[in-house]
């Protein structure tokens, strides 16, 4: 873990590494080539300018001279401007990843000597400038509608500037989808589904930026309290896209590889800096219920991470295995961030306790009649408690249904019985109430344990507590039924080292045939 610590320390340190990478030589060779791209920004510059001369004549025929002209003009503006960069863009760097993943060249990217991180860097920076390049386009009509009344030059670059870090999250985003290892058609589905999605965020992004220019960001950026939430709200964006950018680097490194550790370090990081930002503004505000957005999401991320960590394959490659630590406090520590499904379940188990104190020690400190009540306590407590025990629940049938089942086959397969699991044991109520003709919502309400959904649609505690109950048993139940396999997984986990009778064989001096008389 210290090599492994100090191997990131100096690529970090090494700046030439993001400064001279062929893959963005490559791909913005590319890029200006591309007849997609130069054809999109001169549509793009052209509705620019025919937007401008409709504004210009439009009020060459009023008696009044309108003062807000320029903000009329640059709001306009800005809708292109998103529109072009949030479809375009993404797309454009997530196709060109996507033909480099096919199912019939998946060893593309492992014919260079670059490391998957400087790949995925490379594709990400082409992205970014890209972006840059429709911005600096757009740039100088946006500074002309200052000259026009209803808009500052610190309104302008500020919007420019939210609207650019999150077109780079997009593209980041764009290069993880490219890079799960589905189907064409599967890839194709989730754009198209996207682009609805898409459509709507652009008017959000819109509406949101007009509505703080309405009420004055030059004003707005004067008080401490906008640069908090500005700098909280940029970090959380932030950090997802580098959960992104750490999740694309695992899919494209070699599976004999450790893929493991910088993917499980940061998410560690990530929550354990955003748990102590959360606690920050809850002793600010003195609002406890401030602690559970921080709850909430480290739930639900840890929650798919640890689908993805049943899917991990059992047996560590001897590449892997020569870089365990041979000293027994390391080597627990390795465990935990190391490839291999025990070790997921143990450090998410270590996660999910901590979630579960710290958001119980928080909330127990401000509860009273005027914050909150014991009733609403006791119900964040049995909702969390049980949707941690139902995941947990839920991750180790699809492991004992794998070794079961479908032992041969990919460890993929845990991962899937973890999914079908529970949307099984969801939808089969569903359709026992619809061929009863008594599917309502009042029927829906009614207790069903093993439902992990269910527990947030019912609404008396005694009935959470029923849920809790059943999946703590339920959870007993599968840790005695995996407990052969976890220690069986634990015993395994040793360094690779040479046998007496390989070594004694090695040292030995090659034997020489004596001589025929």
């Amino acid at each position: 873990m210290t090599a492994y610590l100090s191997r990131v320390r100096q690529h970090f340190a090494n700046w030439r590494d993001w400064e001279l990478n062929p893959i963005v030589v490559k791909e913005l060779r590319q890029t200006v080539r591309s007849r997609a791209v130069t054809g999109t920004l001169m549509m793009f510059l052209l509705v620019l300018f025919c937007a401008a001369l409709m504004f210009f004549v439009t009020q060459s025929f009023d008696d009044s001279t309108d003062q807000r002209l320029g903000a009329g003009i640059f709001f306009y503006f800005l809708l292109v401007l998103t529109s072009a960069s949030v479809f375009f863009i993404p797309i454009y760097i997530g196709v060109r990843v996507a033909m480099e993943r096919t199912e019939n060249d998946l060893d593309l990217l492992y014919i260079s000597t670059l490391s998957p991180s400087r790949i995925i860097r490379g594709k990400f920076l082409c992205g970014a400038y890209v972006a840059v390049l429709f911005f600096s386009a757009c740039m100088p009509f946006m500074t002309f509608t200052n000259l026009l009344r209803g808009v500052d030059l610190p309104s302008v670059f500020f919007a420019l500037l939210c609207v650019f870090l999150i077109v780079c999250c997009l593209v980041q985003a764009a290069i993880f989808i490219a890079c799960l290892p589905i189907s064409r058609l599967l890839k194709i589905l989730i754009l198209l589904f996207a682009l609805p999605v898409k459509g709507y965020f652009v008017a959000g992004i819109t509406m949101g930026i007009s509505e703080m220019m309405m009420q004055g960001v030059g004003s707005m950026m004067s008080r401490s309290s906008f640069w908090e939430g500005f700098f909280t709200i940029s970090g959380v964006v932030l950090a997802a896209a580098l959960l992104l950018y750490f999740l694309s680097v695992a899919l494209v490194t070699p599976p004999s590889a450790n893929r493991a550790p910088p993917v499980r370090i940061y998410m560690t990081a990530f929550w354990l800096i955003s748990g102590l930002i959360s606690i920050v503004w809850v002793a600010k505000q003195k609002e406890p219920r401030l602690i559970l957005p921080w709850a909430i999401i480290s739930i639900v991320l840890f929650s798919l991470s640890l689908v993805v960590t049943v899917s991990n394959s059992d047996t560590l490659s001897l590449r892997v295995q020569r870089t365990i630590p041979e000293r027994l406090p390391r080597r627990a520590i390795a465990f935990l961030f190391y490839n291999g499904a025990a070790g997921g379940l143990v450090w998410t188990a270590l996660i999910f306790a901590a979630t579960f104190a710290v958001l119980w020690k928080t909330l127990l400190s401000g509860t009273s009649v005027s914050v909150m009540d014991k009733e609403d306590f006791d119900a964040i407590m049995y909702t969390s408690a049980a949707a941690i025990f139902y995941v947990f629940d839920y991750a180790l049938v699809g492991l004992f249904l794998h070794r079961k089942l479908l032992p041969r086959r990919s460890p993929r397969f845990a991962g899937i019985f973890a999914v079908i699991v529970p949307a099984a044991w969801a939808v089969i109520p569903v359709l026992i109430f619809f061929f009863l003709n008594r599917l309502s919502t009042r029927d829906l309400e009614h207790i069903q344990l093993g439902n992990i959904f269910n527990i947030f649609v019912v609404g008396v505690n005694a009935q959470k507590e029923e849920h809790l109950i059943f999946a703590a048993g339920w959870l007993c139940v599968m840790l005695l039924l995996n407990l052969s396999w976890f220690i069986k997984r634990l015993k395994s986990f040793q360094p690779l080292r040479r046998t007496k009778a390989s070594t004694a064989t090695m040292d030995a001096p090659p034997i020489i045939p004596a001589a025929v008389s």
